[in-house]
């Protein structure tokens, strides 16, 4: 098992198991490893980015995702992505990529972490299990630009 600050020779398999996942229930987008190529390495560019990964045997099992920010109260980061191989979900692995994360964060003196997710899901609940906290006073709106 290792644990390791992502770079962008990592981004190609981890762009794999990006698409392996979020085109399985209970997502079911419609990835292409196109789009997710693009996407990833979007997230990659933006200024702050920092990521982490969970290498088995050399190959990404699981990875973090996100970008450093200036917020009013100092620096926040914001977590874009993270996933994990559907076959070793619920062994830790989440938890662990998130402990290096905030470690890495510890290191740089930054305090807020925020993200998105969708309610209702696996994912909600694991977020609310390693201490982050619904923000009632926020609504997250959408509109098609069509």
């Amino acid at each position: 098992m290792d644990y390791k600050v992502l770079t962008e020779k990592d981004l190609t398999q981890c762009t794999m198991l990006f698409v392996e996942v979020f085109n399985q229930a209970p997502w079911n987008d419609n990835w292409s490893l196109e789009k997710a190529t693009n996407y990833v390495q979007d997230i990659f560019n933006t200024p702050g980015f920092k990521g982490v990964g969970y290498f088995q045997n050399g190959a990404c099992q699981g990875a973090l995702l996100g970008n450093t920010k200036q917020w009013y109260s100092g620096k926040e980061f914001f977590i874009q992505e993270m996933f994990i191989g559907l076959e070793i979900q619920g062994k830790g692995i989440g938890k662990k990529l998130m402990t290096v994360l905030m470690n890495l964060l510890k290191e740089e003196n930054i305090k807020d972490v925020a993200l998105l997710t969708d309610r209702g899901i696996d994912a909600e609940y694991f977020y609310k299990k390693v201490g982050f906290n619904e923000v009632e006073r926020l609504v997250f709106l959408a509109k098609s630009a069509e």
